[in-house]
């Protein structure tokens, strides 16, 4: 990992309920205290049980507090479906990263910071088609980690019992938290 001289990373994380984006954010909210980084969320969903929008504003820094997680400028987008997308690319800055989920997400314009990932066919593979949201997770550590500051998929790892209480689960997120930081690795110059 390149030193890089950020410290502070706002993320945007979308899709429909049932997709885990609540349980995403909350990973990383875990993961940043347990490094002793400044964290704030704020989730947000429709009244819908599943199928309705949510998304998640998580901020993630290493130097000073964070007094709200909302920005209009984020520097991370993390879509899941297409509608969140359409929604929500409006609290992104210009030059943010995307983190898109191919399975789901088709026609989104090609741009060297885009980061297409077959979160669902990988999280099937695995054994669970539930843990395409790790499988994201691990690409979006990567994407920290190299971007930004120090970030590593180990540091989710050590998190997941928080968030998810089935033990059967737990190993199968483990594994796609893994899988999301090597695909991102083998596959995508990060630029």
């Amino acid at each position: 990992m390149v030193d890089i001289k950020i410290d502070m990373v706002r993320i945007i994380i979308g899709g429909s309920g049932g997709q885990g984006i609540l349980t995403l954010g909350k990973l990383f909210c875990y993961a940043g205290i347990k490094k002793n980084y400044y964290v704030c969320c704020l989730p947000t969903y429709g009244a819908e049980m599943r199928g309705g929008y949510i998304y998640n504003f998580v901020t993630i820094s290493r130097k000073k507090e964070t007094f709200s997680p909302i920005s209009e400028s984020c520097d991370i987008g993390v879509f899941l479906n297409e509608m969140s997308y359409k929604m929500l690319k409006k609290y992104l800055k210009k030059d943010a990263y995307l983190i898109l989920n191919s399975s789901l997400i088709k026609i989104i314009k090609k741009n060297e910071k885009n980061i297409e990932i077959p979160a669902t066919e990988i999280g099937e593979k695995i054994g669970d088609i539930r843990i395409a949201n790790m499988v994201i997770a691990g690409a979006l550590s990567k994407l920290i980690n190299e971007k930004f500051f120090d970030f590593k998929n180990s540091l989710l790892v050590s998190e997941i019992e928080k968030v998810i209480g089935n033990k059967e689960l737990i190993k199968l997120c483990e594994s796609a938290i893994k899988q999301g930081w090597n695909y991102l690795e083998k596959y995508i110059i990060l630029k």
